[in-house]
């Protein structure tokens, strides 16, 4: 269990919904298998304060999946995930030591190496999703349909809502305020909200403009009251906005058990973007996200989802971009080099480089 109350709601959702998932043999993609250990390493995970689709760690380790297809879920490993707010929050875990991995998101994970956070420091191991690619979703900001906003300029004075201060979507809101004349500091007033509450938020005027993400963004852009100001790609072009980092110690100790957990993630994902799986795949996230069905289908690992690279494949260029725009926005003080910390060895297939 975790130490930290307040998420263990989330937590049992994730199991309750999990539970109701029925058991049916499916293949794998890597082929990896861990050799088995007398006593699964528990590794201790936290989420960056997406549910589902947007997060594809909360949906690769359901109970269907850890029983079906990924092959070293209780052999070589075993999970104890706590869902976080958002990426700052995870980072704050990982740097005090009380999770071993985490999804982070550039902005977090930047000013972590910035101020030197985490004793013994930390790698990023694989990608999860990247923003801003032509042809896919994107991170959106959006205001009413009868709100006089017509530019990013007219939100002079304004309130917007983004889920927490140093997330990826609040550096994409600064970079685009900054681009369109306005100081994020002095000209707006920035809130947080969360995730599930930015739509209502927006609705009901207690912001001016929000960003919706994945899962929420095609389900509410679809009632058709709200209206898109700017996107992710607007800030950075094609980027990553979350990733998986795992401590260094915990690393140096336990590689045998991070290669397990990355190869049935990918196995987790190939599962996922299967078409012979889709039926159930749908069935398995609507249950727990509480999603309707149709909306489900009518983006999730299509062209309407964010990007992702199946084999959790990511360059260098594409975190190195947003977290210089930190550095340019004095949100950290020096430059950091993501090619000094990223290791994809470790996943089961090469990566391009």
């Amino acid at each position: 269990m975790s130490d930290h109350p307040r998420l263990v709601s989330r937590r049992d959702v994730l199991r309750t919904s999990a539970a109701a998932a029925s058991a049916a043999t499916i293949g794998t993609a890597t082929g990896f298998v861990a050799p088995a250990a007398a006593d699964p390493v528990k590794i201790r995970y936290a989420t960056g304060g997406g549910i589902g689709p947007n997060e594809m760690e909360t949906i690769v380790f359901l109970d269907h999946l850890k029983q079906n297809v990924l092959k070293n879920y209780g052999k070589a490993y075993t999970l104890d995930m706590t869902f976080t707010r958002g990426t700052p929050e995870a980072a704050t875990l990982l740097a005090s030591g009380q999770v071993d991995l985490a999804t982070l998101s550039f902005s977090a994970f930047a000013t972590m190496i910035a101020k030197n956070a985490l004793p013994g420091g930390m790698t990023i191991v694989s990608d999860n999703y990247q923003d801003g690619h032509p042809g896919n979703a994107t991170n959106t900001f959006f205001v009413p349909n009868d709100s006089p906003i017509k530019s990013v300029a007219d939100l002079k004075g304004k309130k917007v809502g983004i889920n927490a201060f140093g997330s990826a979507v609040d550096l994409v809101l600064r970079v685009v305020l900054k681009k369109n004349g306005l100081d994020p500091r002095r000209d707006v007033q920035i809130v947080e909200v969360s995730f599930p509450n930015m739509a209502p938020a927006i609705r009901e005027k207690r912001v001016d403009c929000g960003v919706l993400v994945i899962p929420f963004l095609p389900t509410e852009a679809a009632k058709g009251d709200l209206r898109p100001l700017f996107t992710g790609g607007d800030a950075f072009g094609p980027s990553s906005v979350i990733f998986q980092v795992a401590s260094n110690a915990f690393l140096k100790s336990n590689q045998a058990a991070v290669k397990a957990f990355l190869a049935d993630y990918v196995d987790g994902l190939a599962w996922y973007y299967d078409p012979a799986n889709r039926a159930k795949a749908i069935e398995l996230i609507a249950d727990f996200t509480k999603s309707p069905k149709p909306v489900l289908e009518s983006y999730f690992a299509t062209p309407r989802d964010y990007y992702r690279d199946i084999k959790g494949c990511v360059p260098a260029a594409a975190i190195q971009k947003p977290i210089d725009a930190m550095l340019e926005e004095k949100l950290i003080d020096q430059r950091v080099d993501v090619s000094k910390y990223l290791d994809l060895s470790l996943l089961p297939f090469p990566c391009a480089t």
